[in-house]
């Protein structure tokens, strides 16, 4: 009797159907297999968990490294459906110095999630992806532009990129905004002081720098109240640094250029001492 009743129990447990996926939402975008286009022209398949793919391969005199890591992950209906799509960023590391970043679209078909579009990326300052979100049905993607001096190290420049989601992907809309990543702001002293103290809020992943003027031998003082920004002195020159400080003799007359970057994933305020003396 026993017997019969547990079997009935696994018959009846089996002929319930797998229950549908309606929101886009509730996929774990993090524990997931994606398409990926950065190793070849063909897609390969690639199961990131917590967001990251690792692999090492012993090859002959060498380790083949490969990285895959979702950085970004936005919602928004962008088909005007009543339903979001889910955008995800990602970027990938083939054992060199190239960090190579692609974007997916998912949506809900057939219960299930579904590849409808890709984002075009690049590499680091050459058209690296640094992130999305929906506005009025749009999708709104920011990316790096290496600007008139900078290398593939040091993005100088981020383009805002406005996309229409249509039958064969998404599709741009209007021209692309520019601004810097590190919009320059000259610091005068006041009359008979030698220094300034002010603040400034700093979006995530972003900098702003400073410029003051000064004569050689003299020695600039700077220093930030928080260990989430770094400081960076553009001219060359010998500063030392302290915990959220540095000071230097300057070697000649003229500008120099102080750099405040916000290492945090959130506007942060800084408040910056600068001293010359």
């Amino acid at each position: 009797m026993q017997r019969l009743l547990f079997s009935f129990f696994v018959l009846t447990i089996a002929s319930i159907p797998s229950v549908a996926q309606s929101d886009i939402r509730k996929v774990d975008f993090k524990n997931f297999t994606y398409p990926v286009r950065c190793i070849s022209e063909t897609p390969t398949k690639v199961t990131v968990k917590d967001s990251e793919f690792s692999k090492e391969t012993q090859q002959d005199g060498y380790v083949d490294r490969f990285l895959f890591n979702v950085f970004d992950i936005a919602y928004g209906d962008l088909n005007g459906d009543r339903r979001d799509e889910a955008i995800v960023l990602a970027v990938c590391n083939t054992g060199g110095t190239g960090n190579f970043s692609e974007g997916f679209v998912y949506s809900i078909k057939s219960g299930k999630p579904a590849l409808i579009a890709r984002i075009p990326g690049g590499d680091r300052a050459y058209g690296g992806l640094r992130s999305t979100k929906v506005e009025d049905s749009l999708l709104v993607v920011e990316s790096n532009d290496v600007g008139p001096e900078g290398g593939a190290c040091c993005p100088e420049i981020i383009v805002t990129t406005k996309y229409r989601l249509a039958a064969s992907g998404i599709t741009s809309v209007g021209t692309p905004s520019r601004r810097p990543i590190y919009p320059s702001e000259r610091v005068a002293f006041d009359t008979g002081t030698s220094g300034k103290t002010f603040t400034r809020t700093i979006p995530a992943d972003e900098g702003k720098r400073f410029v003051v003027g000064a004569r050689a031998g003299q020695i600039l003082t700077v220093s930030i109240d928080t260990d989430k920004a770094s400081l960076r002195l553009l001219e060359e020159a010998e500063p030392k640094f302290g915990i959220n400080n540095f000071l230097v003799k300057l070697p000649k007359n003229g500008n120099y250029t102080i750099e405040v970057q916000n290492n945090s994933n959130a506007a942060l305020s800084v408040t910056i001492n600068l001293k010359i003396q």
